[in-house]
């Protein structure tokens, strides 16, 4: 709006000065022409009032008497003066005497000039006069001057009609041209202010379409224009949105995490999956340093910075916890945001800990095969070698191999039950009268009930039917079953019970040699024993808990272990009711 204002303004300002520099020029001109006139005029009066005066004696009294009547004729003051400038007589001041060569027009006179001219204030009539002045010659010499005088405000109306008349004619001259410029500024302000506001809308909002709704001959053609760069701005800002909002989704959904920091060290872009590695929530404008606890980090950051080159580590860090991080960090140069460093990292933690897992298991397995392999190669070597002669012998030996061939066999079922595909198996639910059931798993040990003596009680509601995928509730009460009998001593007790409300519980106890805290941690791992000489001796495996919490998971539920050293353990499982 300024910058409009100002459009208007200037010119005006400069019509303003070009009409005072007229007007000035204009009454300078006229004065100057109007000051000659009445000089000549003056002269003209000199030269008639010569010609009535008596040269022989200029200071008579009938020369006086001729200048005094001129005077009061012509309305003119005259002064006569000597050849030394002298007053002789003067019609306005009889009296007046005293010596006026130092006076302008005088000086003139008597440097030899024919007239001399000047306007000033006089002191003797209180009033500007234009005084002229002319020699009077007689005999070849200058005899005496002679001055004629008129007060300035005689023709001091004639200035002022004129000023005015002037004045009028430029107002008018000038007030065209105003018009006339502020015409061509309308002119050539139309498109600009017709294009402004569509294109500062353009900027404002993009996203919409804005069109210059002129249909003006001249400027048609950037009228088009800006409506096609309207379309195209607008095209390019909905491609920018989508692709904005597409990275921006990718960036927040991605699993690894990405960070970029700017020159300063201040994070200029973090993604969620960054901040949780970090477990530093709102990381964005905070320094690395403020956000990053662990130093080797850090050190690989100030690294990039340094050498402005790329890195690629893989490091273990506890802080904020224990993790291992693989870390990428590339150095970015950038002219228009300056330069960066883009950081992604991934946690290594599950991977390496899948690896462990892997490793330990491979290791356990080639454990386990190792012992029943081994015994049967050493037996069946002995036999070979002549043992087979003795029956006894034979008997005794044959009888070791049998357990650890089925040793072996129930080891390979439960690594078998532990690689099955779970997306493979039938989901077919099965209804089953759960004590029944569970009294079918305990008729499957009664060998080893009746050998240790053990008593397997059922406590729970009769004709309570559920509803369960089969293939993996039988091996949960099987394996916990089996689990019991193992860890309880002789001449004891297993109580198996369940209960049905919001889920179905069931509980297996003994009362076996239990367990500390730091071993329940561990039981549901696989290969892991409390007791492994006495597992071994019993068959165990290693592998039945971690079944047992699998298929618990798998089915939706949860297991539980409540044990105390010497007292026995209670192996809870929860399950959703279907």
């Amino acid at each position: 709006m300024k910058r409009k204002q100002l459009d208007y303004i200037m010119p005006l300002v400069f019509v303003c000065l070009l009409f005072f520099g007229s007007w000035k020029l204009a009454n300078h001109f006229y004065n100057k022409e109007l000051l000659e006139q009445q000089e000549e005029f003056l002269t003209s009066n000199g030269e008639l009032l010569l010609h009535h005066l008596d040269l022989t004696e200029l200071n008579s009294a009938t020369n006086k008497q001729a200048i005094e009547t001129f005077s009061q004729e012509a309305h003119d003051r005259i002064t006569l003066l000597d050849k030394n400038g002298t007053i002789l007589f003067d019609s306005s001041e009889p009296n007046l005497s005293g010596s006026r060569e130092n006076r302008p027009e005088v000086k003139m006179v008597l440097k030899n000039n024919d007239v001399g001219s000047s306007v000033r204030y006089s002191s003797t009539l209180k009033s500007e006069l234009l005084y002229t002045a002319q020699p009077i010659r007689g005999a070849d010499e200058t005899i005496g001057i002679l001055r004629v005088a008129k007060r300035t405000s005689a023709f001091q109306p004639k200035t002022r009609n004129f000023q005015q008349s002037i004045a009028i004619i430029l107002v008018i001259f000038y007030a065209l041209i105003y018009l006339i410029i502020c015409y061509l500024i309308y002119q050539r302000n139309r498109p600009i202010e017709t294009v402004l506001p569509v294109l500062q809308r353009m900027l404002k909002e993009p996203e919409k379409s804005n069109y210059v709704m002129q249909n003006a001959p001249q400027w048609q053609e950037l009228y088009v224009t800006v409506n096609q760069i309207s379309e195209q701005l607008n095209e390019t800002y909905a491609a920018y949105t989508s692709t904005e909002e597409q990275f921006s989704t990718l960036f927040h959904e991605l699993t690894i995490g990405v960070f970029i920091i700017d020159m300063d060290g201040r994070f200029v872009m973090i993604n969620p999956a960054m901040e949780e590695l970090l477990q530093f929530g709102g990381a964005s404008q905070h320094h690395y340093w403020q956000v990053i606890q662990d130093n080797r980090f850090i050190q690989l950051i100030q690294q990039v910075l340094v050498e402005k080159n790329q890195v690629h580590q893989e490091i273990s860090t506890k802080l904020p916890a224990a993790m291992n991080l693989d870390i990428r960090l590339r150095y970015l140069e950038n002219e228009v945001r300056g330069d960066q460093i883009m950081g992604t990292v991934y946690d290594l933690t599950h991977v390496r800990e899948l690896e462990k897992i892997q490793r330990d298991f491979v290791g356990n397995v080639s454990h386990e095969l190792k012992t029943p392999v081994t015994s049967l190669l050493g037996f069946s070597e002995t036999l070979l070698d002549g043992a087979k002669e003795d029956p006894e012998l034979t008997t005794e030996f044959l009888t070791i191999m049998q357990n650890d061939a089925k040793r072996l066999q129930h080891l390979i079922q439960d690594i078998i039950e532990l690689s099955k595909d779970k997306n493979d198996l039938a989901e077919d639910h099965q209804t089953v009268e759960l004590r029944s059931f569970i009294q079918q798993q305990v008729d499957l040990f009664q060998h080893l009930l009746k050998k240790k003596r053990i008593t397997v009680t059922i406590a729970g509601q009769s004709d309570y039917f559920y509803q369960t995928r089969l293939p993996f509730f039988q091996p949960i009460i099987k394996n916990l079953l089996e689990n019991a009998i193992q860890y309880s001593p002789e001449d004891s007790q297993i109580e198996i019970s369940y209960q049905s409300a919001k889920e179905l519980v069931i509980s297996v106890s003994d009362h076996g040699i239990g367990m500390n805290e730091a071993d329940q941690q561990r039981i549901f791992e696989r290969f892991y024993r409390v007791d492994k000489a006495r597992s071994r001796h019993s068959g165990g495996t290693g592998l039945g808990l971690a079944i047992v919490k699998e298929y618990s998971e798998i089915l939706g539920g949860t297991v539980t272990v409540d044990s105390h050293p010497q007292l026995g353990s209670t192996f809870t499982v929860r399950l959703p009711l279907n």
